[in-house]
């Protein structure tokens, strides 16, 4: 289904977004905030305590975290892209120009206050293309600055599921993982696919090109793919530590998941004038399917023809 064009506006929340019939991104952190099927269904998760006060990333859709990934660093938990006014991109060779009517290019420069927290020049860009089934992401980083520096990076993906519980995510089985929950310890997965029953935040190395999120009770599909971002964070808070987090609902936790593409092992490290591009894809499939059918040619065929 064709979707309208982008137009920028101010969306129902009281921020500056770009919209589209399927879609809502704000200004804002570059946050897409809504994404909807053919049906008008919404496909991201957002918290119930959502604030809506331009003071902080909202809880829910797909924020962006740069230049660096939890709070492993110096800076504010996540980095500081995800708090920043951005700007429509003009300019955003070398990518062809926008000839689909659903996508949007957007910037983030740094700025002098950011210079005084992260000593780094950048332009971060992003190109978000959307339909009713599928969104593509692709970030940029380039160094601007006279010196390098290295920097983490993430797409934080918040989904709507029935009942957490319920839920198993696979192609990350046998692979490394550092567990937030034990300081960061390096772990491997034992089992041959993620299920939830409390409490879990950790950051798979090395992960496949695609992981499939299977929501058995809806007979919902989420198919990541991602390129040039090698880890995948996965989180619910459960329940004692959603009752913590402020703008997050203490039920909340069992209709979200996260899970994230990510750069977090081995940090991105670009001289004066390199540029990093990853790719992400997030594919919705109105069907479950499970071990050994990765192959988007046995589930996702009607996609190519759409």
């Amino acid at each position: 289904m064709e979707l309208q064009n982008l137009g920028h506006n101010t969306c129902p929340f009281g921020f500056d977004c770009v919209t589209a019939l399927f879609a809502i991104v704000l200004l804002y952190g570059a946050q897409v905030v809504s994404w909807k099927n053919e049906r008008r269904q919404e496909l991201l998760f957002l918290s119930s305590k959502a604030v809506w006060n331009a003071a902080k990333a909202i809880r829910g859709g797909i924020p962006i975290c740069f230049p660096q990934f939890s709070n492993l660093g110096t800076l504010e938990q996540h980095g500081f892209a995800r708090n920043r006014l951005w700007s429509v991109d003009n300019s955003p060779s070398p990518l062809p120009p926008i000839t689909a009517p659903s996508t949007v290019d957007l910037i983030l420069k740094s700025t002098e206050d950011d210079l005084k927290t992260w000593p780094h020049r950048f332009e971060l860009r992003i190109r978000i293309s959307l339909s009713a089934g599928k969104l593509i992401w692709i970030p940029r980083v380039r160094n601007t600055d006279s010196k390098p520096f290295s920097f983490t990076f993430a797409l934080r993906n918040y989904m709507p599921v029935s009942d957490i519980s319920e839920v198993r995510v696979e192609g990350l089985e046998t692979l490394d993982y550092f567990d937030h929950l034990l300081q960061g310890e390096r772990c491997t997965e034992q089992a041959d696919a993620i299920t939830f029953d409390g409490e879990l935040d950790r950051a798979y190395l090395s992960t496949p090109s695609k992981i499939a999120i299977i929501d058995h009770e809806r007979k919902v599909t989420y198919e990541l793919r991602k390129e040039a971002m090698p880890d995948a964070v996965v989180w619910n808070p459960w329940d004692k530590k959603a009752k913590a987090i402020p703008d997050l609902g203490d039920e909340d936790y069992k209709t979200m998941l996260c899970v994230d593409s990510a750069v977090i092992e081995n940090p991105i490290a670009l001289k004066p004038c390199e540029e990093w591009r990853g790719r992400q894809e997030l594919i919705y499939v109105s069907s479950s399917y499970f071990s050994g059918q990765l192959d988007p040619s046995k589930v996702l065929g009607y996609m190519a023809r759409n």
